[in-house]
């Protein structure tokens, strides 16, 4: 199991994002990534997300914790913050999208249904779990093995 770290930053109604290609498909995620050994969650929190998108953050609180367990042996559990850009920063606007567009309805982790419910609302006060929110992949490859069970790919 790998544990990441994601942040939720939202400027001017628009939610910041990272692309990534993979398989050549570029994919637009929460910026984060993996937290490294005996690091403090806040502190790759501000790593990531300023090795992603250029933006220096301020962790703000704990929203939602994720598991993304999938195929090909896939297994993270994200923990996803509210974070505010430090003095006020703009993101570059490349990595801007719309809260409720075509774009920041393929992000990766699958949870901008609860960003947008949760923005509008203030944010709640507790951070909630989410459970498995693994999409399946848009190339699906068949698996095989113990950790491919019957109706275990759910969306």
């Amino acid at each position: 199991m790998r544990v990441k770290v994601r942040a939720v930053i939202v400027q001017d109604g628009k939610l910041v994002v990272s692309r990534e290609r993979r398989r050549g498909v570029e994919h637009v995620l929460l910026p984060g990534g993996r937290v490294q050994a005996r690091e403090a969650i806040t502190e790759a929190l501000v790593r990531e997300v300023a090795e992603e998108t250029g933006l220096d953050v301020i962790p703000e609180r704990l929203l939602y914790v994720a598991e993304v367990v999938g195929s090909y042996g896939v297994h993270d559990l994200n923990l996803i913050w509210l974070a505010e850009p430090r003095d006020a920063q703009l993101a570059d606007p490349s990595v801007l999208v719309a809260l409720h567009s075509p774009e920041a309805a393929s992000m990766m982790p699958p949870i901008i249904d609860e960003i947008v419910a949760d923005a509008a609302s203030g944010w709640g006060n507790e951070p909630r779990w989410l459970g498995n929110v693994r999409r399946a992949p848009v190339d699906p490859l068949p698996t095989a093995g113990p950790l491919a069970e019957p109706g275990s790919d759910r969306q």
